[in-house]
């Protein structure tokens, strides 16, 4: 828990003790160990003077004690920074209240490299579209609790020393070591409450730690250990996708005017809970063995249990206009934004048969579940009063985990409408009972289990030799060797629901006794701001369970009962496997007035990918069974498939210089330019193609996708007109000469919602080239009596080569903290805005986030010096998050999260 915190975060220059030795600052900087905060002024003041003696552009933020972070998580106090943007979620699953993707200066979180004292970290998803459908580099920070960390350094402009994978900029979370403590022995523990204003539930969270060094300050042991649960309700309003009506079908053959006008496919009203539990811990042993030669050993491990329900209730849009034909409508910058369909089709193929128009789908994600650990050692070497060596060597591996993933959808041929209304769309019609399928053939239950594991093996080894010699300081040089692999496999299995269907008539599924119950009161016009929003009904979770007990529970195995077994869904899966030979030289410079570092880093990539192909085989006859190639795995109901590997090799020379220039003793000029890169995201090279038969769609990838490549240009300057105040001013620029970008195709593919094949309309990736530019202001400002104020705005402008905006780009973004400390008494208050911004293709259509903004505080007042109550609120307005397509006329989602509160007592010994 935060409870008194020494340290402040905000703006750029008000971060920041940086614990380690950082390539970002000077090599005349003042060493860790000489920091002394005693307050949030002084730690200001120290910030600054980090800042003034850095030689790159870099932001930081610390906490000197456990928990001590502004922020519950760190994503939440990165997004203070400017130029820093949050998100919090990286596909499908729609947004939540806790931020867990980072990015910087307006690009993907997936180009910005996340590192754990300077060494990759290995991730996990628990959402299972994470797992197998975007499966990108950013890392979780759903696994990362803020109590675990020290310092966080964002370097914004690169040098040859920095790992490369930050196309705008890296971040590096250092871990605490226990020579850095003040006393020999160091206790820790905060205990809280955590409780949600739509759940009604207050959940337990506990850190603890405990830290030791021997006298001489040559041996330290941390060992750190938390578990933190959370309970999670979010009603939302959710359209999945948007498609062009053709001219076959009904609508479009009836009413040829609205032939390539844009229309909902699914209109949904969710309501997803969920129980978090996060444990784990982490330990850290230095040692200083000779005056020349010091250990440093670490180890991580955070579990994340994120078991869920998500009911939905769906007026079935693509179903009706396919087969039936409204008689009314509006028509708004060509999208279909209203319309009313009969019960029974009146004209076209289907006249006289009444349309399933409405969908009842509910989904348990028991268990689902995410993990990340590693082991590192560190070894520094001084082998003589000029030349030090470094090495590291460690193993890092996450997962994503969907052990099962049963879901039924039934639907009921009812008259339905919809049109705009608020923030989304209303939708009339009769409730139809989950417990009541009508029983036609395309009801269906399945279950899915999927796994992505993600794991890298790295070593490296570095060297700095002092020179001393006119305008060379020092040179660095080191070499680095990596061997990365992310693999998703999945399975299924499933029936056909209805009277005459499988599940019925293996006398596995059944509805007897099922009693549905309506939508908890809070899902209401109130929460989303849809007035005339239906109540729907929930799935009963008894029917839910069965799904459970008699699809099967993920377990890879045949179950003789079950009509149609469990399937290997290889449309799903994919393997990368990279090795990344990496080497720089490095030459820190400097003079009368001015210092700065130039330098080359050399990557070279080999990367190998297994992307599973669909084939035709022969038919089978009587007597001749199907025919296939021996290289062709024809066991799936999916079909017929082989495993093509496709191979790569890529170098990639990437020089950088940084330069700072001492205008006066108060103004600074710093000036960089690099070349950086990024490897294109592990599902848009996995090649393989994941669909979402609802609405016939689906995303795949690309295996000859070349890396991200940019030229970027960086400069500042730096006003230090007072103690702890600062005005600053930055402008960037940023050349993608191959950004990744995404487009459509057709395939066809088969469904087991009624065993045929259908054309899908496929989203795939493509290399493409672009830019971005922005300009950043910042001013800190300490005023009387306890009180100052932060502040810091970002503009972005970037778009692709053809116009198109690229992802994750926000034009506007600013943070505005004021907060009071002084004596026991410790309160802030932080607002943050980020304008809207294209968060990609969700089952091939594009999604908007809409502007958002939020306002968080804390106060925490010390009892005794060794004990401090806290209490932290987030999202105080309940803001809620909303999504479109192409334009507002198109809304995607809107979620309402409520407001979190964590209230507890800190205690230090």
């Amino acid at each position: 828990m935060r409870l008194h915190r020494h340290i402040l975060v905000g703006s750029a220059s008000s971060l920041a003790i940086i614990l380690g030795t950082a390539p970002a600052l000077a090599a005349d900087a003042p060493m860790p160990d000489e920091i002394v905060v005693t307050g949030v002024r002084a730690s200001l003041e120290r910030a600054i003077d980090l800042k003034r003696t850095s030689d790159n552009h870099v932001e930081a933020i610390s906490a000197e004690d456990i928990g001590k972070l502004p922020d519950k998580n760190v994503a939440d106090a990165l997004q203070r920074l400017p130029g820093l943007n949050t998100s919090s979620a990286s596909s499908g699953e729609g947004g939540f209240d806790e931020n867990n993707r980072v990015s910087i200066r307006g690009t993907s979180p997936s180009l910005t490299q996340v590192t754990i004292d300077g060494h990759s970290v290995a991730t996990g998803d628990w959402f299972v579209l994470d797992q197998f459908s975007t499966v990108g580099r950013s890392t979780s920070f759903d696994l990362l609790p803020s109590e675990i960390v020290s310092a966080v350094i964002v370097s914004k402009t690169q040098d040859a020393s920095l790992l490369e994978g930050g196309v705008a900029g890296s971040i590096d979370l250092r871990l605490r070591s226990g020579l850095d403590l003040k006393s020999t022995w160091t206790v820790e523990a905060s205990a809280q409450g955590a409780y949600n204003t739509q759940s009604h539930e207050t959940k337990p969270q506990v850190n603890a730690l405990i830290g030791w060094h021997n006298d001489d300050n040559t041996l330290g042991v941390i060992v750190q250990g938390f578990y933190e649960e959370r309970s999670l309700r979010r009603y939302g309003q959710e359209t999945l996708g948007y498609g062009a009506i053709t001219a076959s079908n009904a609508t479009g053959a009836a009413i040829p005017s609205l032939v390539g006008v844009q229309a909902p496919t699914l209109i949904g009203s969710t309501l997803f809970t969920q129980q978090r539990r996060r444990e784990g811990g982490v330990a850290t042993v230095d040692w200083k063995a000779t005056d020349k030669l010091e250990f440093k050993a670490s180890g991580f491990y955070s579990y994340l249990n994120a078991s869920n329900v998500n009911d939905n209730y769906l007026y079935w849009g693509s179903r009706e206009l396919d087969r039936n034909v409204p008689t009314s409508y509006t028509v708004k910058n060509n999208t279909l934004v209203a319309a009313s369909f009969p019960l029974v089709a009146t004209s076209g193929p289907f006249t006289g048969q009444p349309i399933e128009g409405i969908v009842a789908d509910n989904i348990v994600r028991p268990d689902a579940n995410a993990a990340s650990w590693f082991a590192n050692l560190d070894a520094t070497y001084k082998a003589s009063d000029r030349l030090t060596i470094k090495g590291q060597v460690g193993y890092t591996r996450g997962t994503g985990r969907t052990p099962s993933s049963p879901f039924f959808e039934v639907d009921a041929p009812t008259g339905v409408s919809y049109g705009p209304s608020g923030n989304g769309f209303a939708v009339t019609t009769a409730n139809i009972n989950p417990g009541s399928p009508v029983g036609v053939s395309n009801d269906f239950a399945i279950n899915e289990t999927f796994t992505s594991t993600d794991q890298e093996a790295y070593g490296k080894l570095d060297a700095n030799y002092d020179i001393s010699s006119g305008a060379f300081r020092s040179i660095d040089a080191g070499v680095r060797i990596a061997e990365h692999k992310r693999q998703t496999v999945g399975w299924d299995r499933g029936c056909t629901l209805g009277a005459d269907g499988q599940c019925y008539s293996a006398g596995l599924f059944n509805f007897a006794g099922v009693n549905p119950t309506l939508y908890p009161g809070g899902f209401n016009a109130n929460a989303l701001g849809i007035p005339g929003l239906l109540i729907p009904l929930a799935g009963d979770p008894a029917t839910i369970t069965k799904v459970i007990n008699n699809i099967g529970g993920g377990v890879r195995g045949p179950i003789s009962a079950i009509v149609q077994p469990q399937n290997e869904y290889w449309p799903g899966e994919f393997k990368v496997k990279e090795t990344d030979v990496e080497g720089y030289i490095l030459a820190h410079i400097g003079g009368e007035g001015w210092r700065g570092n130039v330098g080359l880093r050399v990557a070279s990539t080999s990367e190998r990918a297994f992307v599973n192909v669909p084939v035709s085989c022969a038919p089978a006859t009587t007597t001749v069974p199907t025919t296939c190639a021996a290289n062709v795995i024809t066991t799936s109901a999916y079909g017929p498939f082989y495993i093509n590997e496709v191979k790569h090799n890529y170098v990639d020379f990437l020089p950088s210089i940084n330069l700072t220039f001492d205008i006066s003793q108060k103004v600074l000029l710093r000036l960089a330019a690099a070349e950086t890169m990024s490897r294109p995201d592990f599902s848009a090279l996995g090649g393989t193609v994941s669909l979402t038969d609802t609405n016939f769609t689906g995303s795949g990838g690309n295996p000859n996708l070349r890396p991200i490549k940019a030229t970027v240009f960086d400069g500042s300057l730096e006003y230090y007109y007072a103690p702890a105040a600062l005005a600053a001013i930055s402008v960037f620029h940023d050349d993608l000469q191959s950004y990744v970008t995404f487009g459509t195709s057709v395939g066809n593919y088969f469904t087991q919602l009624d065993n045929k094949f259908h054309d899908y309309t496929i989203s795939s990736p493509t290399n493409t080239s672009g830019q971005l530019s922005g300009v950043e202001l910042q001013l800190q400002q300490p005023i009387a009596y306890g009180f100052g104020f932060q502040a810091n705005g970002t503009y972005v402008n970037g778009h692709e080569s053809s116009g198109a905006p690229l992802v994750g780009t926000s034009k506007f973004t600013y943070n505005v903290v004021g907060y009071y400390d002084k004596g026991p008494l410790n309160v802030r208050l932080a607002y943050t805005y980020r304008s809207h911004y294209f968060v990609g293709l969700d089952r091939s259509s594009a999604e908007n986030q809409s502007n958002y903004g939020t306002l968080d505080g804390s106060a925490n007042l010390a009892i005794t010096k060794n004990l401090t109550l806290t209490v932290d609120a987030l999202n105080i307005t309940n803001a809620k998050l909303k999504y479109y397509a192409q334009t507002t006329d198109q809304p995607r989602a809107v979620y309402a999260n409520g407001t979190q509160v964590f209230f507890g007592v800190r205690a230090k010994f």
